[in-house]
């Protein structure tokens, strides 16, 4: 019986492609990565990705990194109102004042705020009728 174990241990030693435990060995990486993207209309803006096994990895290479993961501050804010004009927390007539004046003067937009309310690059009626519908639709 002992003969056979012997045996058995030495045709798995020398068969091809076995590692033996003094040889180096390697471990293959492999991740399931599967994209994403931005999508924009109207003032509304998703972003996303799909398939991160790979979170908390850390990949580093000639003064660059990368950590796979998720997207923790996208995670942590609130939904998005549009019609918010102020970021408030509120839809109210502030919030429609603030945008009529944005609208007739550029300069007095909030901070990251446009009158171009439907994302065309142009100021105009449909940008005013973008925010009236969104205003009355609320949050």
């Amino acid at each position: 019986m002992r003969n056979r174990s012997n045996i058995a241990v030495l045709l798995l030693a020398t068969a091809p492609g076995v590692a033996m435990a003094s040889d180096p060995f390697e471990l293959i990486w492999s991740t399931l990565d599967g994209g994403g993207g931005v999508s924009a209309e109207a003032g509304f803006e998703l972003s996303g990705t799909i398939a991160q096994p790979d979170a908390g990895v850390l990949v580093s290479d000639d003064g660059f990194s990368l950590e796979g993961g998720y997207w923790v501050a996208a995670a942590q804010s609130p939904p998005s109102c549009p019609a918010d004009f102020d970021s408030d927390g509120f839809v109210d007539f502030f919030d429609f004042d603030l945008f009529v004046s944005c609208f007739e003067d550029a300069e007095t937009c909030p901070s990251g705020k446009t009158a171009d309310f439907d994302g065309d690059g142009f100021v105009d009626f449909f940008d005013f009728d973008a925010f009236v519908a969104a205003f009355e639709a609320g949050c």
